[in-house]
């Protein structure tokens, strides 16, 4: 019973230049398809790498707005600090 169905959904070879001589023939659509294809994967690639790229630099930005983060909080505490040594020392008069 397997094998009576087996031809029925058995994919046909493709047409290539090497098999006219064996009496396939080539489909032009076949070749612009394969061109349009091959276009395409190559758009595809650029845009790939366009989007690595962009994915790169963006990592990059967000390490360095990390940085200034851990920076501006280093100064804002350091400031804080020095603004509550002040109000600890008393005021020494002006003579």
């Amino acid at each position: 019973m397997a094998d009576d169905n087996m031809g029925e959904g058995a994919v046909n070879p493709q047409k290539t230049k090497g098999n006219e001589e064996n009496g396939v023939e080539i489909n032009e659509d076949d070749i612009n398809n394969e061109e349009e294809f091959q276009a395409i994967n190559a758009q595809l690639d650029q845009l790939n790498s366009a989007l690595d790229t962009i994915e790169r630099k963006n990592d990059d930005i967000q390490a360095e707005l990390v940085e200034l983060l851990k920076s501006n909080r280093e100064a804002r505490k350091q400031f804080e600090e020095s603004r509550k040594e002040e109000k600890q020392e008393p005021e020494k008069p002006n003579l």
